[in-house]
């Protein structure tokens, strides 16, 4: 190659370098600007709902509610009220232990915040033990034992460990297609320099703060009262100052705050790993309050194996109802990777049994126009609690009518 030759290739290739530097540049540039113009939201709570459970990772105190309020860029801007709640034995939902003592059927559900999400006083499990005992004409009592945030395998060792002395009838696993690939994790309320948190670890002793997080900011001055009263307040109170206050620090201790101008960190990489891969580039454990788990590390879980062969030795019927978000509804079908479709393979295996699908569900009940709380929730209205009740027990009723 000659000298002009030389010089030709070499400016050909730093003008192509220069174009993708500049196109990276620009592409950064613009995420950045996405993120900030993001409404800055969080919950704050009235109180830790969730407590220390070591072997189940949660536990409810009895007689407890959890309300929620949410603040964006620094105002409150909804008021939900009581979303959960706990019955005399912990449990969400209305039955108790003692409800199931006096039944013709017992039922025992385990899932996620879904399962025990709450409107009007009203859970997914209450409307699907109301509408069996009026179609069968038996006493139906549904113990509702979901979690918020859990993942199936939490969910399998809490049916497993709990049915020998429950005795059910049945045991229903009613999860969403994100529970799949949720790790084990616990939760506690502490007092760390002398605020109240809630915080949430993928390990049960709390000690490493990498591994540590926060779930939503905790004031005992945010009742739904002062939510509603501060919705149409003319400015933010203490309470609402407080906890932006409190959110700023601790995200900066963490290492995740918004830094518009940061050159060790890029944005961009941020977003397509995330949307590639579902979780986080940077870190794990710092960026993700749930712990999450591959395909791999979900079927080599010994709580896995265990739950399993308990299930299967019970005799107890096992069913498990995937509960398609609005998305999911209008598709026809889940949303399965290639994480969700090896662990979705693999439970329906060694179970020995077809996870039930709304889409493959004859004559399932039609969805209302509105299933869920969007913008500010995912979570599902009224209406949305009322459709999954019914799919549900379109699901189980020729299982109670058999018994």
């Amino acid at each position: 190659m000659t000298g002009p030759a030389r010089t030709s290739w070499a400016a050909r290739v730093a003008l192509v370098a220069t174009g993708v530097c500049l196109s990276l540049a620009i592409a950064e540039i613009a995420v950045r600007a996405h993120v900030g113009s993001r409404p800055v939201s969080f919950h704050i709570v009235n109180g830790v709902f969730g407590q220390y459970d070591r072997e189940f990772g949660q536990r409810f105190p009895p007689s407890s509610k959890k309300v929620l309020s949410l603040v964006s860029d620094g105002r409150v801007t909804w008021c939900p009220g009581v979303i959960a709640s706990a019955n005399v034995d912990g449990l969400g939902g209305r039955s108790t232990l003692a409800d199931a003592r006096n039944a013709d059927y017992v039922i025992f559900t385990t899932g996620d915040s879904f399962s025990y999400w709450m409107q009007s006083a009203l859970t997914i499990p209450d409307v699907v033990e109301t509408l069996l005992g009026e179609r069968t004409g038996l006493k139906v009592v549904n113990l509702n034992f979901a979690r918020g945030a859990y993942g199936i395998l939490q969910m399998l060792t809490l049916a497993a460990e709990m049915y020998p002395a429950l005795k059910p009838q049945l045991i229903v696993v009613q999860f969403i297609t994100d529970d799949l690939t949720r790790g084990r994790w616990w939760t506690r309320e502490a007092v760390i320099d002398g605020r109240t948190r809630s915080q949430m670890a993928s390990r049960p002793d709390f000690n490493d703060p990498r591994t540590t997080n926060d779930e939503d900011v905790v004031d005992g001055r945010a009742t739904e009262e002062w939510c509603r009263r501060e919705l149409h307040a003319a400015r933010p109170d203490a309470v609402v100052k407080d906890s932006v206050s409190f959110r700023g620090v601790y995200l900066r201790s963490k290492g995740i705050a918004f830094e518009p101008f940061s050159l060790t960190k890029s944005y961009l990489i941020e977003a397509v790993w995330s949307t590639f891969f579902g979780r986080p580039f940077y870190s794990q454990t710092a960026f993700s309050l749930m712990p999450r788990v591959t395909a791999e590390e979900f079927l080599a879980d010994p709580g896995y194996r265990a739950a399993i062969q308990k299930l299967k030795q019970s005799g107890v019927p096992v069913v498990l109802v995937h509960l398609p978000n609005k998305a999911e509804i209008l598709f026809g079908r889940p949303f399965r990777g290639r994480a969700t479709e090896s662990i979705w393979t693999h439970l329906e295996r060694d179970l020995g049994t077809r996870i039930v699908t709304l889409a493959e569900l004859p004559n399932h009940p039609p969805p209302p126009p509105t299933i869920d709380l969007q913008p500010n929730n995912a979570h599902p209205n009224l209406d949305g609690i009322r459709f999954y009740g019914q799919y549900v027990a379109t699901v189980l009723e020729p299982l109670v009518k058999r018994k």
